[in-house]
């Protein structure tokens, strides 16, 4: 019995070695391949300095202005998790455009948007041209095939990600979409949308709740599609830095849009903790100690995938300060007017949503429960131990400015919050 449980332990080791082994060599032979096969079939690049070059052939717009941002040191962490100092500093985001290409082709697993003279447009994957090494290499095999039976539509507009649709990569994805009506204001021309095949329940949700059907989007099949007028709004971020603008653009559409039947605003608490099941990983090891602080200070947990779409919004639109261990769940907090955050790290994380947080103005501190650990060489997700000592002074810290009292009834004493953290 022994033998076999180690035997078979020794099988998943070796597997995951191998899968590890393999993703090492694909990656930049992929990236070889494709550069070979760029250079080989002579493609050229349309490049965001060209499509201003060009205003009126890609009938270019501007709707929106550029932004400069400011990512300064957080309230408490940034020694402990290198990559948030790393992500430190001035930003600048350029004037987000949205321009026509005609008789465009999309092409490929990632939808490479080529125009009528074959040039790839960069602003269709990400706007960044180091993308390109990520793409499928079959992307340029399909161009090169007969196109006799290709289908074709009129005006569209690609969402289809090339390298990643999680649910932070779909939120930012959505900002586009403003480029999308200025459009429509301007020409009276709504684009159908191509959106990623078998789209999640979020997905499904969150297109509803900004007016569009998803039964109405064309999956994308992975193959290739003619369109007349391929409707192109720029991409709106820069590395994990999502534009400002845009996020509160996102938000104003998604709350003006929340409909009123199920949970309104008063059925949720402003001091929010989100819960990751055990399922999702990154689990905290004593998540009950967490709790008994946090909800004795008016706290509620929330476990976000029991909620439905509109309802994460509701939850975050309302929200005041939110505590949670990193994960996809905090992209919500783009949903957020003021908000103070505490993220919990283990040994290794993204900055991604220490970014959001001060792009959007809001008060950001994390809490690492090991940070020396060897998970943030080896980049590896593990669960985590809250430091407690440590959880109530910063919990102290950041509600000595906020010192709203809990609600509560006429009969109850009131909550001596400072008192409840020095405990």
């Amino acid at each position: 019995m022994v033998s076999s449980i180690v035997k078979s332990l020794k099988k998943k080791i070796l597997v995951g070695r191998r899968r590890q082994t393999i993703l090492l060599i694909k990656r930049p032979l992929r990236q070889w391949i494709f550069s070979q096969a760029i250079e080989k079939f002579g493609l050229n690049l349309v490049t965001r300095k060209e499509l201003l070059a060009q205003r009126k052939k890609y009938h270019v717009q501007n709707f929106s202005s550029g932004e400069s941002v400011i990512i300064d040191k957080p309230r408490q962490g940034s020694d402990e998790m290198p990559k948030l100092t790393e992500s430190m500093g001035s930003f600048t985001l350029e004037e987000p455009l949205v321009f026509e290409v005609e008789n465009a082709k999309l092409v490929g697993p990632a939808a490479v948007g080529f125009d009528r003279d074959g040039s790839i447009i960069s602003e269709i994957i990400s706007g960044n041209l180091k993308s390109l090494s990520r793409l499928p290499a079959r992307t340029l095999v399909l161009k090169q095939l007969p196109d006799f039976t290709t289908p074709q539509i009129d005006v569209a507009c690609s969402l289809v990600n090339p390298t990643s649709m999680g649910y932070f990569t779909w939120m930012g994805n959505l900002t586009r979409l403003e480029g999308i009506e200025y459009y429509q204001a301007q020409t009276g021309i709504k684009p159908e949308l191509i959106i990623n095949s078998h789209p999640t329940r979020w997905q499904r949700e969150s297109l509803r709740l900004l007016g569009y059907e998803p039964q109405d989007c064309i999956q994308w099949n992975g193959s290739r599609i003619k369109v007349n007028r391929l409707v192109v709004p720029s991409y709106r971020r820069v590395q994990q830095l999502i534009s400002p603008s845009g996020c509160h653009w996102l938000r104003q559409r998604l709350v003006s849009n929340l409909p009123v039947k199920g949970s309104e605003k008063g059925d949720f608490s402003s001091r929010i903790y989100i819960v990751r099941t055990k399922k999702t990983g990154r689990t905290i090891t004593n998540e009950e100690e967490v709790l008994s602080i946090l909800t004795q200070l008016g706290f509620v947990s929330y476990t976000l995938e029991e909620l439905s779409f509109a309802d994460q919004v509701r939850l975050f639109s309302q929200a005041e300060m939110v505590v949670a261990a990193h994960g996809a769940g905090l992209a919500n907090i783009m949903f957020a007017e003021n908000l103070k955050v505490i993220e919990l790290f283990g040994s290794y994380g993204t900055a991604a949503y220490f970014v959001l947080s001060k792009m959007l103005g809001f008060d950001y501190s994390c809490l690492v429960s090991d940070p020396q650990g060897k998970n943030q060489v080896s980049e590896r997700y593990t669960d985590m131990t809250v430091d407690i000592a440590k959880l109530k002074m910063l919990l102290a810290e950041m509600l000595s400015s906020d010192r709203q009292p809990l609600v509560k009834s006429i009969d109850e004493p009131e909550i001596d919050e400072q008192q409840l953290v020095d405990s």
